[in-house]
């Protein structure tokens, strides 16, 4: 199961456009999504950073704290810069920015990790 944590509608539907024929949940903030990690763990988690509410970040120190959900792959997409270091920092698998990433950039996750 692909979790999408994305407080924009309009992103929401662009990964279901993409990335239909995969079982994904969508999520439009951090404490929703982790709350549904209770009660399934995700095969990948594509995350926004700037969220209504707990930033992205917030949700990634959350998840690392947790064992069940210490290795989870994530994949940071973002229209923010981002240090390198951080996102390594976090274990993500992915930095994608919004303005320039491509469909397949999304279908390549999926396939490695759902």
């Amino acid at each position: 199961m692909i979790y999408v944590i994305e407080d924009d509608k309009g992103w929401e539907d662009y990964y279901k456009r993409i990335l239909g024929k995969y079982p994904m949940r969508f999520f439009r903030d951090g404490i929703a999504a982790i709350s549904g990690m209770d009660e399934e763990v995700p095969s990948l988690v594509f995350l926004d950073v700037l969220l209504t509410g707990p930033t992205g970040f917030a949700i990634l120190n959350e998840m690392r704290s947790y064992p069940e959900l210490m290795n989870v792959p994530v994949a940071v997409v973002t229209s923010i810069q981002l240090d390198g270091e951080l996102a390594e920092k976090y274990g993500v698998v992915a930095v994608l920015d919004k303005g320039e990433m491509k469909p397949s950039d999304l279908l390549d996750l999926a396939r490695k990790y759902a």
